[in-house]
């Protein structure tokens, strides 16, 4: 006669057996995504020394500047980098690790951090737009005596730097989106031999 326990446990050990098995992770998918992990991980460094100088700039550029130009240019730097930061931390939210030990949670992962390094360049480019417009509205506002120009949006090293920039942006965005794409391409040639295997 069996107790009540031991027929709980055996329930239990029967229900766990006609679990279908987990194809085991591959370590080719584990190399790939510890990649995009360490990517990630310099990526959000880098981001964060760029916001820090960025500020710093501000703050020196205010101090230096002790007038209206000054403190807007701080306040202009401090919401667009608080917005790019925002940004950045909401979009790399749940991309750290899978959340169980499965092919297929790390192919779901890995799919998940392609699609938001898509993301990331589509909110880059809203990004300058907004930057080359507040240039645009501060440039107009000088021309009408509002506010003193601190730089001239129409001269020859404007538009050789918004044509540098947005060279350097567009490259980035080609080489970040055909990567995309590439890995895609693989992780979904991995799930395909994980799936295989079983």
């Amino acid at each position: 006669m069996k107790s009540a326990k031991e027929e709980q446990w055996q329930t239990l050990e029967n229900l766990w057996r006609r679990q279908p098995a987990e194809a085991p992770i591959p370590d080719e998918m584990r190399r790939r995504v510890r990649r995009q992990e360490r990517r990630m991980r310099i990526g959000a460094v880098l981001e964060w020394l760029v916001a820090i100088a960025l500020c710093t700039y501000a703050i020196w550029f205010a101090v230096e500047n002790r007038n209206t130009n000054g403190v807007l240019w701080l306040l202009v730097v401090f919401a667009l980098v608080a917005w790019a930061v925002g940004f950045s931390t909401a979009n790399r939210r749940g991309l750290w690790c899978p959340p169980e030990e499965s092919a297929q949670a790390y192919i779901e992962l890995a799919l998940l951090r392609i699609e938001r390094h898509r993301q990331a360049i589509r909110f880059a480019w809203l990004l300058y737009a907004v930057e080359l417009a507040i240039f645009a509205g501060w440039e107009l506002l000088a021309r009408f005596d509002v506010i003193e120009a601190s730089f001239s949006f129409v001269s020859v090293r404007a538009l050789a730097t918004i044509l540098g920039v947005t060279a350097v942006l567009g490259g980035w965005s080609l080489f970040v989106w055909l990567r995309c794409k590439r890995e895609r391409r693989v992780f979904s040639e991995l799930q395909q031999n994980s799936e295989n295997f079983l």
